[in-house]
């Protein structure tokens, strides 16, 4: 770094002419390299405007975008923290979604997360770790699940939802803790959401994505994500997600996000509880050509169809899922077999709730099936 581009020479005003020559001969020459800038004339907007905002993205952010199911490159976890343990979850097991009215013991669960770390880490997979907020208190009550971080990174920067309900779910993930913790590792905010909806993108490839509503997620909100998407290049397409009214137990309740029900493994091939979405969709991943797995109901229970793929054929799923992982083998995919059996008492969920996936590379399209 040379001295005209650190804060400490402009403020002492100590500039030599020779520096100030140099620093203008360089400024000068960056400036001849952009079609925009003439000499004593404004900028010529017209030509700036030209830019595709790809062109200049990388340079000010870097990489970001999960989009597709191309090779895994950077994640985002967190580790429980103590606000977990609080007593009051117990006491209303239904609002704040407390599988089997179980507090979580933090040491397991931690030990499972370090564990998905390690076996990222293992894939070459870069592990970026944020930390749960100084308060858990937000605006409506006490919060939990901090380790619980899906939101949907773009090649444009991260789509944060507004949660749908209160309670556990709505509460789990803060958006303006999120929004600074994200800041701080150099991601962008590309969207807010102004609709409430806790929508998990589910990608069959690249530019090839599905999208649900539900119970937690409103329509006006799957209509603005639809558009955030479609505005990226991908096609959408709109799933129906299953709901509660007042017993929420399996195999009352439905399900609230998408990766509960649907997960892609590789090109043209997906694991699925049909039980939990509309049968339109099991049509239309039919018509583009997927094949599916469909995961026996105890398996669901266990957050067996809530993967991550680290790359085509090759998956992170809870051990949990015997009879899935055996028939996923047979297809030959490689699956990562993570012990998720005490975050599934409490509701932490599974590989994919715990993850936000920030980089992937490009991926394979539908047009190579």
């Amino acid at each position: 770094m040379k001295k005209w581009e650190t804060r400490e020479w402009w403020a002492s005003r100590q500039w030599s002419k020779e520096d100030l020559k140099q620093m203008e001969k360089e400024e000068y020459e960056r400036l001849s390299k952009q079609p925009w800038f003439e000499r004593g004339k404004p900028c010529k907007t017209d030509i700036f405007w030209q830019r595709d905002w790809r062109e200049e993205f990388e340079f000010f952010w870097g990489k970001w975008g999960a989009e597709g199911i191309g090779k895994l490159r950077k994640v985002a976890l967190s580790r429980p923290s103590e606000y977990e343990s609080n007593p009051v979850f117990a006491k209303e097991p239904a609002y704040y979604r407390m599988y089997g009215n179980v507090l979580p013991e933090l040491d397991k669960w931690g030990k499972t997360i370090e564990e998905v770390a390690k076996a990222y880490e293992g894939e070459g997979v870069e592990v970026v770790w944020i930390d749960p907020p100084e308060s858990p208190l937000g605006p409506y009550g006490f919060m939990r699940w901090f380790c619980t971080l899906w939101n949907t990174s773009t090649k444009a920067g991260m789509i944060l939802a507004r949660m749908g309900r209160c309670g556990a779910a709505a509460e789990f993930t803060n958006s303006k803790w999120l929004a600074q913790e994200l800041i701080k590792i150099g991601c962008p905010i590309y969207h807010m959401m102004l609709n409430p909806g806790e929508i998990t993108p589910i990608y069959l490839a690249e530019n090839s994505v599905i999208i649900a509503d539900g119970y937690p997620t409103s329509t006006e909100a799957v209509e603005e994500m639809e558009k955030l998407l479609q505005g990226l290049g991908d096609e959408v397409w709109v799933a129906h997600n299953t709901g509660y009214l007042d017993i929420w137990g399996f195999p009352a309740g439905g399900t609230s996000h998408l990766d509960m029900v649907l997960g892609v493994v590789d090109l043209g091939l997906a694991i699925i509880y049909p039980s939990f979405i509309d049968f339109n969709t099991v049509r239309y991943l039919r018509s583009k050509k997927i094949r599916m797995i469909e995961v026996p109901p105890d398996e669901f229970t266990q957050y067996g169809v809530n993967i991550v793929a680290i790359e085509p054929g090759k998956i992170m799923i809870p051990a949990a899922a015997k009879q899935t992982i055996k028939a996923l083998r047979k297809e030959g995919v490689e699956c990562i077999e993570i012990d998720f059996s005490d975050a599934a008492k409490s509701g932490l969920g599974g590989p994919d709730c715990i993850t936000m996936k920030l980089l992937r590379d490009p991926g394979p399209s539908l047009d190579d099936l």
